[in-house]
């Protein structure tokens, strides 16, 4: 006897939101994104030694991502990336 409720090897359904990264609409996963990953998609290729500010707003909240930090992403978030120079 099979169960109903096992995994038919089908896909499963994701859930994206759309966010925008430096002015280009982008279609993330519905969870938490890194600043590494918004880094990527800002720039691919990422250049080597590279190191980039990153600010993201959404309504009237707003803050920065360092290496390492996650923020949960909301639909309709816009990111900023910047590349710096090394101080």
């Amino acid at each position: 006897m099979t169960n109903s409720s096992q995994s038919t090897g089908a896909a499963v359904d994701t859930k994206t939101v759309n966010i925008i990264v430096n002015g280009r609409p982008k279609k993330v996963a519905d969870a938490p994104i890194s600043f590494s990953t918004v880094a990527a998609l800002a720039f691919d290729p990422i250049p080597p030694n590279a190191f980039f500010t990153v600010t993201w707003s959404h309504g009237n909240r707003g803050g920065s991502l360092i290496e390492g930090q996650t923020v949960p992403v909301e639909n309709g978030m816009k990111f900023d990336v910047t590349e710096t120079s090394q101080s």
